[in-house]
């Protein structure tokens, strides 16, 4: 079996499977799909074989005993040795070709998966004395309150995220769309819990006090 390696998507090596065997042994079975097909990863040394989940469009037959199988950058962290075992699922009939096959893929060391982009909300305000002057260095603090947090794969600290207003009283707080936090001013007696809504527009700010 040979193994050749492609990236044609950002993020993803496609592990191309090519029968070399010259007599034959284990015939090609055509028309093979995700469903047919049990897959495992495991790295060097003493770790478990952790079973993946396959997608339909994550396994191809590409005729003539080639086959594709698409390894996304959840499975691709690590640069260096990454091993697939690839077996057909019981009692599929004739046997996927071989019987069973384990391969060494090796990713690339300038392999770089894309970095998740996670959406931010820039809330702004503004602060005031009762005498109608600006409020200066009050504190803005935000807490998590549902750790863990988990976003396109990403999982979000629970630490406070601190701001503070300006000379004229203004302040801004960037947090990631969604969150549900915790949210205080305790200069102004300001305390409540609230989901952090999308901007309006892409970079636009959204007015804290002005979210229902």
């Amino acid at each position: 079996m040979t193994v050749q390696l492609l990236q044609g998507r950002p993020g993803a090596l496609d592990v191309v499977l090519r029968s070399d065997d010259p007599v034959r042994l284990h015939p090609p079975r055509p028309g093979l799909t995700s469903v047919d097909v049990v897959c495992e990863l495991k790295r060097p040394g003493a770790t478990p074989w952790i079973p993946r989940a396959i997608e339909a469009d994550a396994f191809r037959d590409l005729g003539n005993g080639a086959y594709l199988l698409s390894l996304e950058s959840r499975d691709l962290d690590v640069p260096g040795p990454l091993f697939v075992r690839l077996s057909g699922r019981p009692g599929l009939d004739p046997p996927l070709l071989p019987a069973l096959l384990e391969l060494e893929v090796v990713v690339p060391r300038d392999f770089h998966a894309p970095r998740p982009h996670l959406d931010r909300t820039l809330l702004v305000g503004q602060l005031a004395g009762l005498d109608g002057r600006p409020l200066a260095r009050a504190t803005i603090a935000a807490t998590l309150l549902q750790p863990p947090l988990l976003l396109e794969g990403v999982a979000v600290a629970g630490d406070s995220v601190l701001g503070a207003s300006d000379d004229e009283g203004a302040f801004e707080l960037p947090l990631l769309t969604g969150a549900t936090v915790d949210l205080q001013i305790a200069a102004v007696r300001y305390h409540r819990t609230l989901v952090v809504p999308p901007p309006p527009a892409p970079g636009a700010p959204v007015r804290l006090f002005s979210i229902p």
